[in-house]
């Protein structure tokens, strides 16, 4: 199994989990802003790869994750239970996702070529939404978060 190319695809940030919390409201919780596990994907251009063999082969030699699940909403809010914030502030989990293009040689000598969705870094955080942070103190992630949920 290889990993076509030079390297993979763009990568970009995208949320897998957000939640607001006001802290005003006492003990009330707002529905989530965003509930969205990514799971990655392999895709194969001919129907007969073993998928199993193929996910193992890509996680074994690529460094790449090609099962599992990303952070879920119910890791940010066991991350948020420790938060103390007097403020209005967002949760948030992103990963950055990416596309690798892959081949791998089948046991009959043919060559199968293939896709793997998936994600290379994550992020679980918290921003204030009063604070105006100065540069580097957040994340671009953190600064997106702010900037799209805390209105």
């Amino acid at each position: 199994m290889v990993a076509d190319g030079p390297a993979p695809g763009p990568a970009e940030w995208t949320f897998t989990a957000v939640r607001k919390v006001v802290p005003e409201l006492g003990d009330e919780v707002l529905p989530p802003e965003i509930d969205q596990p990514f799971v990655p994907v392999v895709e194969w251009n001919i129907s007969r790869v073993d998928r199993a063999a193929a996910v193992a082969a890509i996680e074994g030699s690529l460094d790449y994750v090609a099962s599992g699940t990303s952070d879920t909403l119910v890791d940010l809010d066991r991350f948020l239970a420790g938060v103390k914030e007097p403020r209005t502030y967002v949760g948030y989990a992103a990963v950055q996702r990416l596309s690798v293009p892959l081949t791998a040689e089948c046991p009959d000598g043919s060559t199968a070529k293939g896709k793997l969705s998936t994600w290379s870094d994550a992020e679980t955080g918290v921003v204030v939404c009063a604070t105006r942070y100065a540069k580097g103190e957040a994340s671009a992630v953190a600064l997106r978060a702010q900037a799209d949920f805390c209105t």
